[in-house]
């Protein structure tokens, strides 16, 4: 088992500390959709300036593998939970752009640590670029990841990922019918005839392939229906607990070494997490990432809004105002 080097978990701290401190700031900004030159302006300047000013040894640590993870995860996790567990239905779609944004990248980047490790003069500055580029997608003044979903993603792959999502979703279905019979075994089979690199790849295609293009669809046709609120709800979820078992299937090889059958796990959890008949990223997300970010509240008022508003789509408008005040009543009234 690998060591980490003192120096590199003070670094880590010492940056999980600040960003815990900022994240709530952060939030309270009005996102910009990628329109203010001046915005873009100042973070190129303030880029600049890091990688002129900021000790070489803590530029190491800052821009690297680690790094990343920390900027490209840790917040938006938090903020997506946030999200979540809030009744606006504004910031759930703008995290949902900034997964789209993030994941499409890691995943087209998906085998540049391996490229790194053999040519390293090839990516002599790869994970400063990727350390801002993160940042650029994340951060409300620059708001990269909305502007990239105006300009690319809406006119472009969203008519795209609908046709496919229809046509994908076919295969889940048939997916689903093999989980609940004896030919599984056979996929799981021909998985472990894959070389180990190529089941890594399989496994993280599953985790985001499909569900990147049924985010596409959630997205350009999100309203404020229940049915699209909740999808919404469950995708933002996924992609918060899909991050945490990427970083594990990233890390644990790393520094634990080789780990029989870990890739067949990863890919299982991965199913786990988004197959409607399990929906396990909701679980893990009510009963672990809600309750360490301290949102629990927050959640049960997000369900009773669900509630209120799955009542105003069936009672008739001429029953509204008396059905509404009656149940406002039944709610309040203690039992006896």
């Amino acid at each position: 088992m690998r060591e980490i080097p003192a120096d590199k978990i003070f670094v880590y701290a010492a940056a999980v500390s600040i960003t815990a401190v900022l994240t709530p700031f952060m939030s309270k900004f009005k996102r910009t959709r990628g329109k203010s030159v001046a915005a873009h302006g100042v973070f190129l300047v303030s880029a600049a300036l890091m990688l002129t000013f900021i000790p070489e040894g803590v530029q190491d640590d800052l821009f690297s593998p680690g790094g990343v993870i920390l900027i490209g995860s840790v917040v938006p996790i938090y903020e997506s939970v946030v999200a979540v567990c809030s009744i606006d239905s504004a910031d759930d779609l703008a995290w949902l752009q900034f997964w789209l944004a993030s994941g499409s990248f890691s995943f087209a980047t998906e085998f540049m640590d391996e490229i790194i490790a053999h040519l390293p003069e090839a990516g002599e500055h790869w994970y400063e670029f990727e350390f801002f580029l993160t940042a650029w997608f994340m951060l409300p003044f620059t708001d990269g990841s909305g502007l990239l979903y105006d300009l690319i993603t809406k006119p472009f792959i969203a008519p795209v990922a609908t046709t496919l999502k229809v046509r994908m979703e076919g295969y889940v279905h048939i997916l689903l019918t093999m989980v609940n019979t004896a030919y599984l075994w056979i996929m799981w089979f021909a998985f472990l005839q894959l070389e180990e690199e190529q089941r890594r790849f399989v496994t993280v295609f599953l985790g985001t392939f499909y569900p990147m293009a049924a985010t596409v669809v959630v997205v350009s046709t999100a309203n404020q229906d229940p049915s699209s609120i909740q999808e919404q709800n469950f995708w933002l979820t996924y992609w918060s607990t899909y991050t945490i078992l990427f970083i594990l299937m990233d890390y644990l090889e790393n520094f634990i070494g080789h780990i029989p059958g870990f890739y067949s796990l990863c890919a299982v959890t991965t199913l786990y997490l988004f197959l409607p008949m399990f929906k396990g990223a909701d679980v893990v997300f009510r009963r672990v990432l809600v309750p360490l970010s301290g949102q629990y509240e927050n959640m049960l008022l997000h369900d009773a809004f669900m509630v209120k508003l799955g009542m105003e789509n069936v009672i008739p408008a001429k029953h509204h105002e008396r059905v509404m005040s009656r149940a406002a009543d039944l709610f309040l009234k203690k039992g006896s």
